[in-house]
């Protein structure tokens, strides 16, 4: 029989075998969300675009929150270079409409190899190396202030856009205006991508520098400016960012033209020293998984690169010129040092630049 201590102390041992195997319990239920890890996110699109993409997957993933960074481009290209060298800011996934700028730094080495059945569903135009991938299709596309044009007929090609300003050059006088090359990595792009496709580009930048284009940082910036009135016509605009804006404002047009209408494709990837490359492959096979392109068509402002997606989103009066921008080393072309160089300085010369904050 028991005496009392031992009785006492049986049921001190059960309880000390409780409170241990309810707080083991405790902790497989609740170590995930308490092992949380931070996603760092580097991008030139303008966050409150990515936060519709942002929050499904953070619902999705819950041991992960994303630290999303907006820059532009051509700072988003400096810091991670920086970084690079450095190595004291947590760089994850690395997210830009400058592809050019991208390309180079993958081929400076500073990208993790990612392959999936959704990298494999992306064209061979938008994939390179299987290190960066495209997840958009946007075209790049004349803004026009319907008022201000009315009685002057739309260009239907770049030429077409050249006679037209130089025949009513005093109307269009100051009424032009484009992103800064110095300032917008993806302007500096356009413009290059232009000079690639066709000598035509060249009686146009004539015609531009005639009309004494300006020049500004932001698509925003371009946009309300067509819509006052102010400008006539903004040159080169990314299409999605003023699909967006026609939505609401009819004082806004857009046009594509016929002769070719540029593609860009906003680019990602995985950084090669990111801290959490775990959770930065799982945002990627997101952004490209069938899920993912399907919440950029219905959730954002963005065209999705699935071929039967981005039809829903395309202008109905579109063309069939589409010229996308190929990701790979032929890009670089223009981000030689002496040949950029040589290009801002004659684009200095000729353009006026408008900095905005």
């Amino acid at each position: 029989m028991r005496t009392s201590r031992q009785i006492i102390e049986t049921t001190r041992k059960r309880h000390f075998f409780l409170v241990v195997l309810t707080g083991l319990v405790w902790c497989l239920l609740m170590g995930p969300a308490l092992a949380q890890t931070t996603l760092n996110i580097w991008s030139s699109t303008d966050t409150s675009v990515f936060q519709s993409l942002i929050e499904p997957f953070e619902a999705q993933n819950p041991d992960i929150k994303i630290d999303y960074r907006e820059l532009n481009s051509n700072d988003l290209y400096d810091l991670v270079k920086k970084t690079e060298k450095e190595g004291n800011v947590p760089i994850d996934l690395v997210i830009s409409s400058a592809i050019d700028l991208q390309v180079k730094l993958v081929n400076d080495g500073l990208a993790s190899s990612y392959q999936s059945t959704a990298t494999r569903r992306v064209p061979d135009w938008a994939s390179w190396r299987n290190e960066l991938y495209g997840f958009t299709y946007e075209p790049i596309v004349l803004a026009y202030n319907k008022e201000a044009f009315r009685g002057y007929p739309l260009p239907k090609s770049h030429a077409d856009l050249a006679e037209l300003i130089l025949n009513n050059l005093l109307y269009f006088t100051n009424r032009v205006g484009t992103y800064d090359a110095n300032l917008s990595g993806a302007g500096y792009l356009f413009f290059t991508q232009d000079a690639l496709q066709s000598n035509q580009i060249f009686r146009l930048i004539e015609a531009l520098s005639r009309a004494e284009m300006r020049t500004f940082g932001d698509t925003s910036t371009i946009l309300d400016t067509v819509a006052s009135g102010e400008l006539m016509l903004g040159y080169n605009v990314i299409g999605t960012y003023a699909l967006e804006r026609v939505k609401n404002d009819p004082n806004l047009g857009i046009l594509q033209f016929k002769d070719y209408t540029l593609v860009m494709t906003r680019s990602a990837f995985i950084y090669k020293y990111a801290p959490n490359k775990d959770g930065a492959e799982r945002f990627l096979e997101y952004l490209l998984s069938e899920e993912g392109q399907r919440n950029i068509a219905d959730n954002s402002s963005l065209i999705p690169i699935s071929a039967e997606l981005r039809k829903e989103k395309l202008p109905k009066d579109g063309t069939n010129a589409y010229l996308p921008i190929k990701l790979g080393v032929g890009i670089l072309t223009y981000q030689d040092s002496l040949k950029r160089e040589s290009f801002l300085e004659v684009w200095n010369s000729i353009f006026k630049s408008e900095q905005t904050e």
